[in-house]
Parts: C-alpha cells; sequence; structure tokens
C-alpha cells in the first residue's frame, strides 16, 4: 500500500471517529468518482500532491487518474487486511455459486437417470443370459434324451 494511501486513511479514520456519517459520505464520494464532496476531494488532493496543479490541466487529469486508480487499489487492499469483500465482487461469487448449484443439480439428475439407465440395461442382460442358459439347458436336455433313447434302442436290439 502507498504511503498516501495510509495517511489518507487514518486521517479519515479519525475524523471517522468524531463523525459517524463521515464514512457514509466516503462510500458516495467514491461512487461519484471521488467528487462532490469538497472536503473529501481537498484532502485527497492534498494527501495525493494534487493541490497544486490547476484542475483543467492535463498534468492534473492524468494525475488525479493515477492517485484514482493506486487510492482504489490500497483501498480493496485494506479491505482484504480486514476480512472485507467488496460488495460487487460477493455479488458475482454468488451468482457464480448458484451457476454452480444449478450445474450440480442437472448433473446430479443426469447421473440419477444413468443409473436407472445402467440398472435397466443389466436386468435385461440378466434376462437375456438367462434366456440362453435355459435354452442350452433345454437342448442338453434333448441330446441327453436323445442319447438315451439310442441306448434303448441298441439294448433293445440286442435282446431280440
Amino acid at each position: 500500500m502507498d504511503k498516501e494511501f495510509l495517511q489518507f486513511w487514518g486521517n479519515l479514520l479519525l475524523n471517522a471517529a468524531q463523525n459517524q456519517k463521515r464514512l457514509d459520505e466516503v462510500t458516495e464520494w467514491m461512487q461519484q468518482g471521488y467528487t462532490g464532496f469538497d472536503e473529501l476531494t481537498s484532502l485527497f488532493q492534498k494527501t495525493y500532491g494534487l493541490e497544486k496543479s490547476k484542475e483543467e490541466s492535463p498534468d492534473y487529469l492524468k494525475g488525479f487518474a493515477g492517485a484514482q486508480e493506486n487510492f482504489t487499489k490500497s483501498f480493496k487492499e485494506y479491505l482484504a487486511v480486514m476480512g472485507v469483500v467488496p460488495h460487487a465482487e460477493h455479488l458475482a461469487l454468488v451468482k457464480k455459486y448458484e451457476e454452480l448449484k444449478a450445474k450440480v443439480e442437472s448433473q446430479e439428475e443426469t447421473i440419477r437417470h444413468l443409473r436407472m439407465l445402467l440398472s435397466q440395461a443389466s436386468q435385461e442382460e440378466y434376462q437375456d443370459l438367462a434366456g440362453h442358459v435355459e435354452g442350452l439347458v433345454k437342448k442338453q436336455g434333448e441330446h441327453f434324451q436323445k442319447l438315451m433313447d439310442s441306448f434303448a434302442q441298441a439294448f433293445t436290439k440286442e435282446n431280440t
């Protein structure tokens, strides 16, 4: 974090202890593009060394944009240190969670359907296998009966 950010934040927090509404103003000030609250803008310009430049000059605009970028980056780092997640990031994660939840539900439904199909296919395979075994046993029985009939005829011819 840059030292100007820490200095700005330190001054801001000291002032915020005296007046809680200052935090609401900072939030609104940031949402309005770091404008709208003269006292905050003045403190920001002073802290980042921008008060010496004319607001219309290209150097001022470039410096202000850089300071704003540094401030925003440092603000996010500060929030991370405090364990706070920015609202936009929170909403993005909630959206991603909901999408993944829907995807998981869809995949679980697909898995249930595939398991049902697999179960039915297995039952059909067992029924087919049982039919083949039954047919094989029947054929073996018929062959055995023919063999017995052949032996019976052979013994009958020998006796006569």
